[in-house]
């Protein structure tokens, strides 16, 4: 088993995570004001994801729920100093909506390839069955943006 602090860093770091998505999110809905709706949406979902993964934290401590750091690789840091990178470029004008949508799916899908939500553990059905949203959104964020990316792409340029 992990030591507490280790667990902890690692709620800390998915939260950051979640949250750097959220703000990514953001930042396509200022510079994409006919779709801002969407993305403020995905947005929001994602801020609510890194809140209830902080909530995780309490858990870890009273000893219901167990953080597998090892889960959480490298790779994954790397996503979010890749999802820091997104956000910084998502201001440039010549950024197009079929770019940004892409690069939605890509952390949607990267999220559900590594099984993000599968690095915390619990006994406790009520925990599990969070996680599992957790995941459920995850694959209904790609599955939206994988629509809109279609519908974009089909749409005359």
């Amino acid at each position: 088993m992990h030591s507490l602090a280790d667990q902890l860093e690692t709620i800390g770091l998915m939260a950051a995570h979640e949250s750097a998505i959220g703000d990514l999110y953001q930042a396509y809905a200022d510079r994409f004001p006919h779709h801002a709706e969407f993305f403020r949406d995905l947005a929001a979902d994602e801020r609510e994801h890194a809140r209830l993964i902080v909530g995780f934290a309490e858990r870890v401590r009273t000893g219901s729920a167990h953080v597998n750091p090892d889960r959480f690789d490298a790779r994954t840091i790397l996503t979010l100093d890749r999802v820091k990178q997104r956000l910084r470029e998502a201001g440039d004008r010549s950024l197009s909506l079929v770019s940004a949508l892409s690069v939605c799916a890509e952390i949607e899908d990267s999220m559900l390839e590594r099984r993000y939500f599968e690095i915390i553990e619990s006994d406790g059905p009520d925990l599990r069955q969070l996680l599992e949203s957790l995941a459920a959104d995850t694959e209904a964020h790609r599955n939206k943006v994988q629509q809109a990316w279609e519908k974009e792409r089909g749409a005359p340029q």
